[in-house]
């Protein structure tokens, strides 16, 4: 066992010292903070005759990565191993998506609807391990739209395919390659990975496309000499269902499960309010531990440094017209990030000023009705949570737009950064308020009923309040205090010890 070792918990030790055959897979439960990437560096380091690919989520992980790993681990991400094979000849006309008004034209569509659903059935086909478009790709809200308008639903397979055929022959200068569409590409190419054994980082947010052709290098026949596993996640961070995720690290059997619980992040007071949400909502069994010794020696909340966490880009923009006049505001990821410009262009529609959008696709509103009516019957979110925006704050749009861009400064300059719980994700801050518009934990001074709920709305609770180090505090419109006093009268009633509770940790 190497020096570094010493300083590991049991937990972590045991990973270490789990050797794993060819085909073998190991899966590691590892909840928030508990130093899943510093464990498996030590893995590697522990096995430096075996070549590893460490498989990350995005890019900037990947280059974190690999900084951190030995010489015999190759860092990656699933679209860079495709792009090389599949993705490099459609180098000049890779788009991030498609426009609803592109499609239309392309396809000689009538209605935004039709276009928006082959788009989402294309989408959904090609993050899928699926070798065809089928039936099951097409989103159930098309199915409840034209039920809803009493109206034959198109063939969207036919329309998907007839994209998809556009997307990879070029043949319309006017449909670019998707980066997951060279990436479903190199999966159906059944492509051979020359590792020994393959780490999969975040596996529980990692789609089909990409499970599927990495854990085909665990099973006899694709390749000599099968290659090792080992899948590491969180379950209860899994925040991107709505993308087409499906929950690898739930789905896929694996030899050996172990765990990491012993957060290096937070202390206990968070740890239990984390386990309340997971265990009374998500029926988790296992319970994540704090940092030992409490919060001895940690500073009282800042208020001149804090970092807002929020579900939606909406409560986002509410705090940041809030803050801008007496904080210097900073945007986690860039301010580009949170739709300014998108906001714009939906008040232009708005306001009747055409002429000044610069979106080609709300341009092609003749009312900003149709348009709300549009994202209503297609349940887009994001763009719902731009409408009523704009319907809040009306005339005073291009003014506060304005200002937050004029006031915005760099994140390291920042007082007060400002974020969305999907891009909190993998980092931290010291001290973290919690905006009010997260699921509700209490309706009717009763608990919510987990049936009727998103798992990821909870997840999503889980990843914000697991972003702070130090301090957590709590919007006066979140009803999560409410919940904590409600568990704790539980609890107390229950025969169990109770503790005081209030709006901030």
């Amino acid at each position: 066992m190497p020096d570094s070792l010493i300083s590991l918990t049991p937990e972590q030790k045991q990973i270490v010292a789990c050797d794993l055959s060819p085909g073998e897979s190991l899966k590691v439960v590892a909840f928030a903070g508990t130093g899943k990437t510093s464990i498996l560096v030590e893995y590697a380091k522990a096995r430096p005759q075996l070549r590893f690919l460490y498989l990350a989520f995005n890019k900037s992980v990947q280059l974190e990565a690999a900084q951190k790993f030995p010489a015999n681990v190759t860092a990656r991400t699933s679209h860079s191993l495709a792009f090389g094979i599949k993705g490099y000849k459609h180098k000049d006309r890779l788009v991030s998506g498609f426009r609803a008004g592109t499609v239309m034209d392309a396809l000689e569509l009538d209605k935004f609807e039709d276009a928006k659903f082959t788009i989402d059935t294309l989408y959904r086909y090609l993050i899928s391990a699926s070798p065809k478009v089928a039936r099951q790709h097409i989103p159930y809200q098309a199915k409840t739209f034209y039920e809803q308008c009493k109206e034959p639903m198109p063939d969207f397979v036919n329309l998907a395919n007839r994209l998809g055929r556009l997307m990879c022959d070029g043949s319309d200068e006017r449909i670019g390659m998707l980066h997951d569409g060279y990436l479903k590409l190199y999966q159906l190419s059944s492509p051979v990975l020359h590792y020994d054994c393959i780490l999969l980082d975040e596996a529980q947010d990692i789609n089909p496309v990409t499970s599927a052709f990495v854990m085909a290098q665990a099973r006899p026949g694709l390749r000599p000499k099968a290659a090792s596993i080992i899948l590491v996640g969180d379950t209860h961070q899994q925040i991107y269902s709505f993308r087409g995720a499906k929950d690898t690290l739930e789905n896929i059997q694996t030899s050996k499960t172990l765990f990491l619980t012993r957060s290096f992040r937070f202390d206990n007071k968070v740890a239990r309010i984390a386990n309340m949400v997971l265990g009374i909502f998500k029926g988790e069994k296992k319970k994540v531990v704090g940092t030992p010794g409490a919060k001895t020696g940690k500073p009282e909340w800042d208020p001149e440094h804090y970092t807002v966490i929020a579900r939606t880009n909406a409560a986002i923009f509410d705090k940041a017209v809030q803050l801008c006049r007496t904080r210097k505001i900073g945007f986690v990821g860039g301010i580009q990030g949170y739709r300014l410009q998108t906001i714009k262009d939906v008040y232009h529609l708005f306001a009747h000023q055409t002429g000044r959008i610069m979106d080609p696709f709300i341009k092609r509103f003749p009312e900003y009705g149709d348009l709300k009516a549009y994202v209503e019957a297609v349940e887009d979110v994001e763009l719902l949570s731009v409408c009523r925006v704009v319907e809040n704050y009306k005339f005073s749009i291009p003014q506060l737009v304005r200002m937050i861009t004029e006031k915005a400064v760099d994140v390291k300059d920042a007082q007060v950064l400002l974020t969305t719980a999907h891009k909190s994700k993998g980092l931290e801050w010291p001290n973290v308020h919690l905006m009010g518009d997260f699921q509700p934990l209490i309706e009717k001074d009763e608990l919510v009923d987990p049936k009727t709920i998103e798992p990821d709305e909870f997840n999503l609770v889980y990843v914000a309040m697991t972003r702070t180090i130090s301090r957590l505090r709590f919007d006066k419109e979140s009803n999560i205090p409410l919940f904590i006093r409600k568990v704790k009268e539980v609890t107390a009633a229950g025969g169990k010890k109770s503790e005081s509770s209030s709006d901030s940790l």
